[in-house]
């Protein structure tokens, strides 16, 4: 076992050191992610287009003068980080832009220092009234309308935090993802092959432990089928050897036992004998056919060889013809034979091909009566020609229609007399196939069953 091989000298790594290591650059990248908006909110302070946090305390310590001995306070007076609430001395509100909620807030700021919710507030004592500011104490944007539309700077720095980790993950998540698809592409491959039956390869080393541990568990299954498989494949080879030499050796003795019988027969006999040597000849003529039967199917177990030579299309047609004028006459029927073909050559297996066609003409002639007409159709289509034989039987049942090209499937309820054993359109099928075609079977509505075999050009 352990044929398992590498494509580099790396040693596997398991997959929890392999996770770990994503892990690791996803937490990386979240501090790096981190430190960037950090930078980018140090520099939007820098160059001022964000003021900091105690920005609206610094204005109001700037114009605390001013405003504390300004005969009039105006709103164009008032800092643009701030809102503000001018009261009298006994608390009754002369200006300002503070929301009502927040006014009694504002008035109880002149006594002590205050805190509103989010907001701080700041009082100037001024002559015969009292002038308080609501502020924030978070970085704002400089521009009014930033301030007025959108968050403020602290939470959307916080938003991209969150947002850039999520995306951190989520490119994280897919790196191991394609990382782990790829160390399994070994296992797919060697899944794949042993599916289609293909036992020759070497499974190669994904570089992770674990997967790797199973794919020398495939590699071992993949050995102990290809013996198993090996062993099974010699033993019906010898069988069927076995099988068909002794299908030759009792042709031998049966040759015999069928001669003499026939010698009889052209002998003086009563009446009894002759009867007597009729039933030697027609059983020897059964067993006979027992025998080639026998012959056939060890052939068609032992597959098709794809050796193919390139011939006439002509000279293949005639042979066809030839052959099933010979074998319709012995049924007592008539040939119906046509033609169409434009290739002049083509790249095929003659003998087996012949042997096909042939098989389906003489299974068309084993079911249909004396005197009927047998079809034979050859078109060229496309890149295809086409073998399309009717004969004058009963038809396909429904179950034939679906399973008349299996090896040993014999439908004696619609399509009985003669000898059929399910070999001749088996192996018509696997012949069509090993020349890119297939089989189709139907039943024709003038006339009996019909049998398309076609191969590629």
């Amino acid at each position: 076992m352990g044929r398992v091989k590498s494509k580099d000298r790396k040693k596997s790594r398991s997959l929890g050191s392999i996770f770990s290591f994503y892990v690791i650059g996803m937490m990386l990248g979240f501090i790096a992610w981190a430190v960037v908006a950090y930078v980018i909110f140090t520099i939007l302070i820098m160059t001022g287009a964000v003021y900091p946090s105690n920005y609206a305390e610094m204005q109001i310590a700037n114009f605390y003068k001013t405003l504390s001995s300004a005969e009039t306070i105006t709103s164009d007076m008032i800092p643009d980080s701030c809102k503000y609430m001018l009261f009298t001395e006994d608390g009754t509100v002369i200006d300002g832009n503070i929301d009502e909620e927040y006014v009694a807030t504002a008035w109880n700021a002149v006594s002590s220092s205050a805190v509103g919710g989010e907001y701080y507030y700041k009082a100037i004592t001024r002559s015969g009234e009292y002038l308080v500011f609501q502020y924030k104490l978070v970085p704002q944007f400089k521009s009014t309308f930033l301030r007025k539309y959108f968050p403020n700077v602290q939470n959307l720095i916080y938003i991209a935090i969150i947002v850039g980790g999520v995306e951190v993950m989520h490119i994280s998540s897919l790196l191991f993802g394609r990382k782990l698809k790829k160390r399994m592409i070994p296992v797919l491959e060697a899944t794949k092959k042993i599916g289609e039956r293909d036992l020759e390869f070497e499974i190669e080393k994904s570089g992770v432990q674990e997967i790797d541990d199973c794919l020398k568990s495939i590699d071992d299954m993949r050995y102990a089928l290809k013996e198993s498989l090996q062993k099974q494949w010699t033993s019906e080879q010898e069988k069927n050897r076995q099988m068909s030499a002794l299908a030759h050796d009792i042709k031998t003795p049966l040759t015999v036992v069928r001669g003499n019988a026939e010698l009889l027969l052209e002998s003086e006999l009563d009446d009894e004998q002759k009867c007597y040597a009729d039933y030697i000849t027609g059983s020897a003529q059964q067993i006979e056919n027992y025998v080639q039967t026998l012959i056939d199917v060890t052939k068609s177990q032992e597959g098709l060889h794809e050796t193919t030579n390139k011939v006439r299309v002509q000279s293949l047609l005639e042979d066809i013809k030839k052959q099933s004028l010979g074998l319709t006459r012995v049924y007592d029927q008539k040939l119906q034979f046509s033609e169409n073909c434009k290739t002049d050559t083509i790249d095929i297996a003659y003998d087996q091909l012949v042997r096909a066609v042939m098989n389906i003409i003489r299974n068309a002639a084993e079911h249909s009566p004396e005197g009927s007409d047998i079809s034979v159709d050859v078109t060229e289509k496309f890149d295809e020609l086409r073998f399309t034989v009717t004969d004058s039987g009963k038809g396909f049942s429904q179950e034939a229609l679906k399973h008349a090209t299996e090896q040993f499937f014999m439908d004696d309820n619609s399509r009985s007399g003669g000898m059929h054993y399910g070999i001749g359109l088996f192996f018509a099928m696997n012949v069509a196939k090993m020349h890119g075609g297939d089989i189709k079977l139907s039943n024709s509505k003038e006339r009996g069953g019909v049998v398309e075999l076609s191969i590629k050009i």
